[in-house]
């Protein structure tokens, strides 16, 4: 079975990447990118980057796309919006496609986390179950088990405002994404750098003087 992604979906029949669910201060809005019609190079960096963890861990996308760059070293959100391929369209129009079978509603979703934000979405499955040992028979109680066979809700409920464990495990693996970002552009840094003076050993700063002898 396929895993589940976020941010992917549809205008129609075209493919997008929706940056907002709903645009801030208009809910009938949402801003998306079609990728069908983007250039190869951008269109396998920006997939690559939606289908990151900390993308797929984010509310937003477009939060991580501001943080992140094409392989011109040009940030994403800004680049895509100078190319003027960032587009507010209705919500009614867009649906996310969380794997190839499934076709959700963006405007379902988006009213499923809002449910969920407001802790108004009652459960809809109670575990029935007792412990076996009791024996002063006292009532006990349970969190409900949410049965997720709703897509737009399995959804809803990855958007939901994590514990605290899961923030921290969050931050962790997003400080982990950036150090490997960071590792990264140090060696292709370097690797400008070794170019460059090869092109020109000229360029390529001079060792200084060793130390001194010692005099016995």
């Amino acid at each position: 079975m396929a895993t589940p992604m976020k941010h992917v979906g549809k205008i129609g029949s075209k493919p997008c990447v929706v940056l907002y669910r709903e645009v801030p201060g208009d809910s009938e809005y949402a801003l998306i990118v079609q990728t069908h019609n983007l250039p190869d190079a951008m269109h396998d960096a920006l997939m690559s980057v939606i289908s990151s963890t900390e993308a797929q861990q984010a509310n937003e996308v477009a939060e991580v796309l501001d943080r992140r760059q094409f392989n011109d070293g040009s940030n994403m959100l800004q680049q895509l919006h100078y190319d003027k391929r960032i587009e507010k369209v209705q919500v009614s129009l867009v649906s996310l496609t969380p794997t190839p079978q499934q076709s959700v509603p963006l405007g379902e979703v988006n009213a499923e986390i809002r449910k969920i934000q407001n802790n108004s979405n009652p459960p809809t499955k109670i575990d029935p179950v007792q412990p076996a040992s009791n024996p002063l028979n006292e009532s006990v109680k349970y969190d409900p088990i949410v049965a997720e066979t709703d897509p737009a809700l399995a959804y809803a409920n990855d958007n939901a405002a994590p514990d605290e464990l899961q923030i921290a495990i969050n931050l962790l693996r997003q400080a982990t994404i950036l150090e490997e970002d960071a590792s990264a552009i140090m060696r292709d840094a370097d690797a400008k750098k070794q170019e460059a003076y090869r092109l020109n050993p000229d360029l390529e700063p001079k060792k200084g003087p060793g130390r001194p002898k010692k005099i016995n």
